[in-house]
C-alpha cells in the first residue's frame, strides 16, 4: 500500500473518532454542570472540559470564567480550532475523498453525509437546551462509519490502518476523559466517597456511553477505583486502554513490514501494551493518577509519530494542513 493512502486512512479514522471524543468530552462538562457544587474553590466544569481536549492554547477567552456557550463554539464550530468536531468531520470527508478509491460507497457515504449535515448547523442549533441532542449525532456518526466500516471493507492493509488510527486517538481520548475528573471534579479530602464524588463517576461513565456495560461487569455501587478499571485496564470494555492497545499491537502486526522503524513501532506498542498489563488500579493511583494518564497520553501520541515515520507518512495530519492553506 502506498504511504500517502495508508496515512489519509490513518488519519480519516481518527478524524472521525476525535469528533466523536469530543462531543464526549462536551458531554462529560454538560452533565456535570447539572450537578449541584457548592465548593467555589474549584474551578468549573468548562475549565476542565479545554484543559482536557488539549485545547488550551487555542482558546479565545479567559480560560477559568469559561462558560458552555464559549466552550461549545470554540470545541465545535471554530474554524481555527483544528480539532473542533467541524474541523474534524471536514478532514475526515476530505481524507476520505482524497482516498476514495481506499473505501467503500458505504464508507464514503457516512462521511460526506455527515459532512453535509454539520456545514448547515450553527450555534443556534446547541443553545437553548439543544446540546445533548447535537452530541448524540455526532457520536452516531462515529457509529454509523465504524458499523460501515465493519461490514464493507475488505479485512487488508487499508482496513488495518483505520483500525489503528481509531485505536491510538480512542487510547488518548479515554484519558483525557478519564482525565477530567481530576482537574476540577477531583473531590477534596471530605467529599470522597460522598454523594458529589459518586454522581460525578456516574456521569463520566455515562459520557462515556459506558454505564450499563459498567454496571454489567462488576454489579456494584461506582467506585472511582472501579470506574478506572473498567476504563483503563478492562480489555472487554471497548473504549479502555487496554482493548485499545491490544487492537493497535494486533494492527501493527496485520501491516507487517520489515524496516527497522516498523519493528521499533511494533515493539513500542508492545512494549505499551506490557506495561498495561502488569499496572493495576492500586498502582496507577498510587503514582498519581492524573500524572500517569499524562504519561499515557504523551506516550500514545509519541507512538502515533512513530507509526507515521514507520510507515513513510508526510508528517502529522497532512489534510489539515491542506485546508488551513486553502
Amino acid at each position: 500500500m502506498l504511504s500517502r493512502t495508508a496515512n489519509g486512512l490513518f488519519w480519516m479514522s481518527r478524524y472521525i473518532e476525535r469528533a466523536g471524543n469530543i462531543a464526549r468530552l462536551l458531554d462529560a462538562g454538560r452533565r456535570m454542570d447539572s450537578i449541584p457544587n457548592s465548593d467555589q474553590g474549584r474551578a468549573s466544569e468548562w475549565e476542565s472540559i479545554v484543559i482536557a481536549s488539549g485545547c488550551r492554547e487555542t482558546f479565545p477567552h479567559d480560560l477559568q470564567s469559561a462558560t458552555m456557550e464559549q466552550v461549545a463554539e470554540h470545541l465545535i464550530f471554530d474554524p481555527e480550532n483544528p480539532s473542533s468536531i467541524h474541523c474534524c468531520l471536514k478532514a475526515a470527508r476530505e481524507n476520505a475523498r482524497a482516498m476514495r478509491i481506499a473505501i467503500t460507497r458505504e464508507v464514503w457515504d457516512v462521511l460526506n453525509g455527515a459532512w453535509s449535515e454539520m456545514k448547515r448547523k450553527d450555534m443556534r442549533m446547541v443553545t437553548g437546551g439543544k446540546l445533548a441532542a447535537f452530541l448524540e449525532w455526532v457520536k452516531e456518526q462515529g457509529f454509523l462509519f465504524t458499523g460501515a466500516v465493519e461490514a464493507s471493507m475488505l479485512r487488508d492493509c487499508g482496513y488495518s490502518f483505520i483500525q489503528l488510527g481509531q485505536n491510538i486517538e480512542r487510547a488518548d481520548a479515554t484519558a483525557r476523559l478519564v482525565d477530567v475528573k481530576f482537574h476540577v471534579l477531583l473531590p477534596s479530602a471530605q467529599d470522597v466517597g460522598g454523594g458529589l464524588d459518586h454522581m460525578q463517576w456516574v456521569q463520566l461513565l455515562r459520557a462515556a456511553n459506558s454505564l450499563r456495560a459498567f454496571r454489567w461487569t462488576y454489579r456494584e455501587t461506582v467506585t472511582p477505583q472501579a470506574v478506572v478499571h473498567f476504563l483503563v485496564l478492562n480489555a472487554a470494555s471497548p473504549r479502555s486502554l487496554m482493548c485499545c492497545y491490544q487492537q493497535i499491537v494486533a494492527s501493527l502486526h496485520d501491516i507487517g513490514g520489515q524496516t527497522a522503524l516498523q519493528d521499533d513501532a511494533r515493539r513500542q506498542a508492545e512494549h505499551l501494551g506490557t506495561q498495561l498489563e502488569n499496572a493495576t488500579v492500586e498502582t496507577i493511583i498510587a503514582h498519581g493518577l492524573h500524572e500517569w494518564l499524562t504519561m499515557m497520553i504523551e506516550q500514545t501520541n509519541a507512538l502515533g509519530m512513530q507509526i507515521g515515520d514507520a510507515y513513510g507518512f508526510n508528517g502529522p495530519e497532512p489534510m489539515m494542513q491542506e485546508m488551513q492553506a486553502q
